[in-house]
């Protein structure tokens, strides 16, 4: 299961490593008498989610580098040139994924101990009790399912353990085989099931509820894999390991099965997702009740008025030098009111370098020196060259997240990301934010960025999770109506288009009297749209949203290789979806191509794995 390399981590009874909490001072006390309070069991959950913290090189690469977003701007890195050409070889240590495993085993230790220190009459700790033993198990659950869903989204079929591994010599004998990412997907979906009804709502503060899973965490989560599950149903001519499967409950996967699966799954999405904003419409109204004055008022009568909006409701506002308040919210301050779940980082003790190694370095108060990667011009061309208000893919004149994204400078086809590297952003001109376009009123993060926090979750997910599934229920051809309710069409577009909506603040619906900027994106309802929009025109609109709204956090391939299991239809992925050299589409030909290729070393050690067929040439 396990590459050499991360045996030492798991080896000689926990014993402890600079890179992590020291969860069992192994000089000092037993193993059998470490477990004996609470406290002893959080230094443990700490480190799982502390170890995930470790993996945002991994998410980066495997989930955004191989995309459209980025370009390479430092030519001297042969594994990421072999990448962005689809040439993945198995030698690479970029696809080792032995710090995901190292992390799952400490959910796996967690869980075990946990259950056996509060079996009811048999407490340990008589402050700890199975009551106050749930939610932590359900953050577990949570948290080893997100392992799980990184490796599944990067390798489709890979080791499923949910026992911990606490000496090299049992890791050595594991050596477990690849179990197929659908039965994995319905594991986890069974686990987050369960913990959704006992996880945590609220830690007591902004960091916790926030750092840790909770209700709205678990259930995003939930919705996400559902997404997925349904996806990777669909059946592939080339992939004959989905034929004749067996799903947990012993029932063999038929045709008639997949059918009802995929079914089931896009509604228990939509379930999960509307359980969500649900949640965020209470939470909005009870606040509006207590204090009617708040500046939430003129943003009550809107779509999701909890979505926060760059301008509020009153377009009267200057259209010059805009503050963007929505960008500090989520990147600025951190920890936003529309934040699900994201990894802590302070800068000191949790150190965040994968933006600095990978993306852009700060080094000063308003310099910026791009590293690796750099934004794809293609995504910026429409809105400095063509000056389109609302293309269908990159960004439009008006879209203030290109300004986000990207240090925009005048005369240069060069676009460094400073996404979550600058702390705030002020925006010259609302209607063309390519003119002199960002402003520092504050300055980059402390240097390296390395206090900046990694989103995982937030409400545009749900949004836009709910949007997707919506579609993929709908026949590609079917209309939307002015009938189809909150989980029809007319609402997935709505969903999709508040997004685009307050990132354009500066922009005003189709047939508006003295509008410079206008987009028919912006109608009430989309039944009426002319011509016509369908299932198929909404699940393009999600993608392409997607692309604009998650650029650097290691979303964008993960996208692209849900749209190619779920359509079976490459031809249409690469005209419709995503723009891809010839040569690397040549490379894309196999459903096996978009995943990973298996870390060479960790077939040496696991005799059990076989290596991804379309890799398995570079092996020899």
């Amino acid at each position: 299961m396990l590459a050499a390399g991360s045996l030492s981590l798991l080896g000689g009874g926990m014993v402890s490593c600079d890179d992590f909490l020291t969860v069992l001072p192994t000089d000092q006390i037993t193993e059998e008498d470490f477990w004996q309070e609470k406290g002893d069991l959080d230094n443990v959950r700490a480190a799982a989610y502390k170890q995930m913290l470790n993996c945002t090189g991994k998410i980066l690469i495997w989930g955004e580098l191989r995309s459209d977003n980025l370009v390479l701007n430092e030519m001297d890195d042969a594994s990421l040139k072999n990448l962005q050409q689809a040439v993945l070889q198995p030698t690479d240590e970029n696809f080792d994924w032995a710090p995901l495993y190292t992390g799952i085993n400490y959910c796996n230790l967690v869980l075990e101990k946990g259950e056996a220190m509060t079996v009811p009459g048999e407490e340990v700790d008589p402050s700890f009790r199975r009551s106050d033993w749930l939610p932590i198990k359900a953050e577990m659950y949570a948290l080893r399912a997100l392992y799980y869903f990184y490796l599944v989204r990067a390798y489709r079929n890979v080791p499923y353990v949910t026992v911990s591994i606490r000496t090299d010599a049992e890791a050595m004998r594991s050596k477990t085989p690849a179990v197929n990412g659908i039965l994995i997907l319905t594991n986890l979906i069974a686990q987050l099931e369960e913990a959704k009804e006992y996880a945590a709502e609220n830690y007591g503060n902004s960091q916790d509820n926030k750092g840790r899973f909770t209700k709205r965490g678990v259930r995003a989560l939930l919705s996400d894999i559902y997404l997925w599950r349904a996806a990777m149903l669909e059946k592939h001519a080339d992939k004959d390991n989905d034929q004749n499967l067996v799903m947990p409950d012993g029932e063999e996967l038929t045709d008639e099965l997949v059918t009802l699966l995929k079914k089931e799954s896009y509604e228990k999405s939509l379930e999960n997702c509307n359980w969500i904003l649900d949640d965020y419409q209470a939470k909005y109204d009870k606040d509006l009740l207590d204090n009617p004055s708040s500046g939430n008022t003129a943003d009550k009568d809107l779509l999701y008025p909890y979505l926060l909006r760059i301008m509020g409701n009153s377009g009267s506002m200057s259209k010059t030098n805009v503050y963007d308040n929505v960008y500090y919210s989520l990147w600025g301050s951190k920890n936003s009111s529309e934040s699900i779940f994201e990894l802590q980082f302070d800068g000191s003790e949790n150190v965040n370098n994968t933006i600095n190694t990978y993306l852009s370095l700060s080094e000063g108060t308003s310099e910026l020196s791009p590293k690796k990667m750099i934004g794809n011009p293609a995504l910026v061309v429409t809105a400095v060259n063509s000056q389109s208000p609302s293309p269908s893919r990159g960004f439009g004149i008006g879209d203030f997240r290109l300004c986000e994204t990207y240090s925009i400078v005048p005369n240069s086809s060069t676009y460094p990301i400073h996404k979550n590297i600058t702390t705030s952003v002020t925006v010259y001109n609302s209607e063309n934010v390519t003119d002199l376009s960002v402003n520092f009123s504050g300055s980059y993060r402390l240097k390296n960025s390395q206090n900046a926090n990694w989103p995982v979750y937030r409400l545009s997910d749900v949004m836009l999770i709910k949007a997707e599934a919506i579609a993929r229920l709908a026949d590609p051809q079917a209309e939307a109506t002015a009938e189809d309710g909150v989980n029809g069409l007319n609402e997935g577009f709505k969903l999709t288009n508040a997004i685009f909506q307050r990132y354009n603040p500066g922009m005003q619906a189709t047939g508006t009297a003295g509008a410079t900027l206008m987009s028919d994106r912006f109608k009430p309802d989309y039944a009426t749209a002319s011509p016509a929009k369908n299932a198929a025109d909404l699940l393009k609109l999600v993608y392409n949203e997607r692309q604009r709204e998650y650029i650097a956090e290691g979303k964008r391939w993960f996208d692209i290789v849900r749209q190619a299991e779920a359509s079976n239809d490459f031809a249409d992925l690469f005209t419709t979806y995503i723009d891809l050299a010839t040569n690397v589409k040549n490379r894309l030909r196999k459903i096996d191509a978009f995943y990973n290729p298996l870390y060479a070393e960790e077939l040496k050690v696991n005799d059990n794995l076989k290596q991804n067929p379309v890799w398995d040439r570079y092996s020899k």
